[in-house]
């Protein structure tokens, strides 16, 4: 017999943990279904907390190689693994796992391990790992299932010289030499990862700059720290051939330009986990990189069936997986409160050093032509980024000329994800340049470039002479 619930939720990842616990929240009866044996999704497991683990510990050597402490050197070992470098990881997913389950806990949430399929719209199968089976039905279901590295049909991962963005954190020594194919997030991070362990990068992207979805000095601020860091770009280009041997691999580019290096990582972006849904019997379709198409509840072309989290496409961030479920459960369970994302979505991303982005960027704002000021604070003049051995990149304000209201906030340099939350707050707020002026800031921190970048930002302001109809380009130029 089927077992009924008010919600049924598939996949434990940030997505369906958040979704599972705001249905409780209001009250519903919740099971959630998840095929691995511990919970998190790739977050936890496979790619985030695994990444940033790693990231951990190529930062710690960049750094003391920076801060130029007399008598201390930090070197690899020439048969260190990846896995051993990861330092806490396996602390941190051992406590996101107790977390998780306790959470789930904690608000009654049933959970069911095993492998999810459609019956029908309303019946969901779980295949239990010893084979049995078990019907469940649900009045609302929300599919959280997540994604995985995708795989393009003419390359053979073999992952021993051929990696996706998964498999090459069990790369077992660090190698002399990586191809990075894709400049995407994930290509980015690894190639900043791999440079500050020492290994020779090279980076293969098909558009003319590295992140477009950044504003464009951001981005080429990326590019340029980068190639100081020792990584070769090669843009506006892509992969024809790759052709493993005993210990390298040829790599042939669409320019004729061809590349040896000892191993491959193919950063091609990512594909839903959908198959084993069999959401035809649902009544629902894929596109072809298994991501669904929701409204703005984050409903699928079948009412009661929501989708959240990486399955739903860009931004495939944790940060917006559990707003994006919450969101869904909370219209799912009719209630008025949080019945939209935000706006305002800060965007991390976690190279080294970091970049991050909030609101709007110049390009934005000159394609709707409305006009802007921009003010930078550099990090070589800020006295904490020189401490922490990372005085490298700038914070970026844009503000309204005409109220000096905050409209955007880009960062580069250390800690950025965490700095940008300070801008995110005033925007959502309404505030202004002059709130950062009237600030007090702790001293020496990072913080503190927000007043110099306000002030900046003010000085612009006042190269505009009196009278001048104030557009972007004219601003832009004025800064």
């Amino acid at each position: 017999m089927a077992l009924h619930y008010d919600v049924v939720v598939i996949g434990s990842g940030p997505a369906g943990e958040r979704g599972a616990t705001q249905a409780a929240f209001f009250g519903k009866k919740v099971a959630l279904v998840e095929k691995e044996a511990v919970p998190g999704g790739a977050c936890a497991n496979t790619g985030t907390i695994p990444s940033k683990a790693l990231r951990e510990t190529a930062l710690a050597i960049q750094q003391a190689r920076s801060r130029d402490a007399h008598g201390i050197e930090l070197r690899l070992s020439g048969t260190v693994t990846i896995p051993e470098l990861m330092g806490r990881r396996g602390l941190v997913t051992a406590r996101e796992h107790s977390r998780i389950r306790n959470h789930l806990n904690s608000f009654g949430v049933e959970t069911f391990r095993g492998t999810a399929s459609f019956v029908d719209p309303h019946q969901i199968q779980v295949t239990i790992p010893d084979g049995s089976t078990q019907l469940v039905s649900a009045d609302t279901v929300l599919l959280a299932t997540g994604t995985r590295p995708f795989h393009p049909a003419n390359i053979a991962f073999d992952h021993a010289r051929i990696y996706d963005s998964d498999s090459i954190l069990m790369m077992n020594a660090v190698p002399r030499s990586l191809a990075i194919l894709g400049g995407g997030v994930a290509g980015c991070e690894y190639a900043s990862i791999f440079a500050a362990l020492g290994v020779h990068v090279t980076l293969v992207d098909s558009k003319e700059r590295l992140l477009t979805f950044l504003d464009a000095e951001v981005s080429r601020a990326l590019q340029d720290l980068l190639a100081l860091a020792g990584v070769e770009l090669y843009q506006e280009n892509r992969a024809l051939k790759l052709e493993a041997g005993d210990k390298d691999v040829l790599v042939t580019l669409n320019d004729g330009s061809r590349l040896v290096c000892e191993k491959v990582l193919v950063a091609s972006g990512r594909i839903g986990n959908v198959e084993e849904l069999k959401l035809e019997a649902a009544g629902l379709q894929a596109n072809e990189r298994g991501l669904l198409k929701v409204n703005q509840n984050y409903q699928t072309a079948v009412p009661h069936i929501y989708a959240a989290g990486d399955v739903v496409g860009f931004p495939g961030l944790a940060a917006t997986a559990m707003e994006q479920a919450r969101v869904a459960m909370t219209h799912a369970a009719g209630h008025s409160y949080k019945q939209k994302m935000t706006d305002l979505l800060p965007v991390g991303i976690y190279t080294i050093p970091e970049v991050s982005s909030v609101g709007e960027t110049e390009e934005s704002l000159q394609a709707k032509g409305v006009p802007y000021v921009v003010g930078r604070a550099r990090l070589v003049d800020n006295a904490r980024a020189n401490l922490i051995g990372e005085a490298v990149g700038f914070l970026k304000l844009i503000a309204s000329p005409k109220d000096q209201a905050l409209l955007g906030v880009h960062c580069i340099g250390p800690n950025a994800s965490e700095l940008v939350h300070l801008g995110t707050a005033v925007i959502a707020l309404g505030g202004d340049l002059h709130y950062f002026i009237s600030a007090v800031f702790n001293y020496p921190t990072l913080g503190e470039a927000y007043k110099y970048a306000a002030y900046d930002a003010l000085d612009q302001l006042k190269a505009i002479p009196s009278g001048v109809q104030v557009g972007p380009r004219a601003v832009e130029k004025a800064g």
